[in-house]
């Protein structure tokens, strides 16, 4: 199902940034050009996944060890390290191999993906593989509005790669775009709307399920000070991402002004 997802996530991304006009004018010819050709270039690795599979590297799979019958547990484990170590050295070094045949960044385990924008590659770790972002009893819906929504986030910030000029048409149009987020998360903030906005185009979830979704997964608790005062865009002046609670608001309210 993940593997489907992935492959329908991508021609979507793709849709929306060559059809859709609020998106596909916040990039030049030349930058929508490259984008398509990265978002179809792009693989989604999965750590542990099987070789040769959608998820999996590439390389062959993992030549044994030879370990003897009166080896102790440690050496046994000592020659297989050794194994992989090499493999890794030979493959990413020496016949160097894409950066997703390697291992990843961060510990598997880690509730993160991420993306190399220059390298096609992304990775998506097992800490996202379980609720509340995926589980194998969600629904299809629920599957795309969560997991598939951080997928295709990491698709839309293959624009990264490449600089978009304020004083262009571009430009432009991408200011109004964005006219919600504050500066310091407008980077990730695109990333949502395109993700978003691909998702419901292609018919996967109405807006007012996406934003559900999205409004849920980001949802926490507030300080308890009046909330007429409060600024809930300027949670965290320092971050990239937008705040909790605002990520679904300023995603929600850039859909409606879309008219999605």
């Amino acid at each position: 199902r993940l593997g489907q997802l992935v492959d329908d996530l991508k021609a979507a991304v793709a849709d929306t940034v060559n059809n859709f006009a609020p998106i596909s004018n916040t990039f030049s010819n030349t930058h929508k050009t490259e984008m398509l050709t990265a978002i179809a270039a792009t693989r989604i690795r999965v750590p542990g996944a099987p070789v040769n599979t959608w998820g999996g590297s590439t390389v062959d799979d993992l030549v044994e060890s030879t370990i003897d019958a009166d080896d102790g547990v440690f050496v046994k484990a000592l020659k297989q390290a050794r194994r992989v170590f090499q493999r890794r050295m030979n493959d990413l070094v020496y016949n160097q191999r894409p950066l997703c045949d390697g291992p990843p960044l961060y510990d598997s385990l880690n509730a993160n993906a991420y993306v190399w924008p220059t390298k096609e590659c992304s990775f998506l770790l097992l800490g996202l593989l379980r609720r509340p972002f995926a589980d194998a009893r969600y629904d299809d819906k629920s599957l795309a509005a969560r997991v598939g929504y951080v997928i295709a986030h990491e698709l839309a910030h293959l624009e990264l790669a490449h600089t978009r000029s304020e004083m262009s048409t571009a430009g432009t149009a991408y200011a109004n775009l964005m006219h919600r987020y504050r500066a310091q998360v407008q980077s990730e903030g695109f990333a949502d709307v395109l993700s978003a906005v691909a998702i419901v185009r292609a018919g996967l979830l109405s807006r007012a399920e996406m934003c559900a979704h999205v409004s849920q997964i980001w949802c926490a608790r507030m300080p308890q000070i009046p909330l007429q005062s409060y600024d809930f865009a300027a949670f965290n002046d320092d971050a990239v991402h937008p705040a909790p609670n605002a990520r679904g608001d300023l995603l929600c309210e850039t859909l409606i002004d879309l008219g999605l």
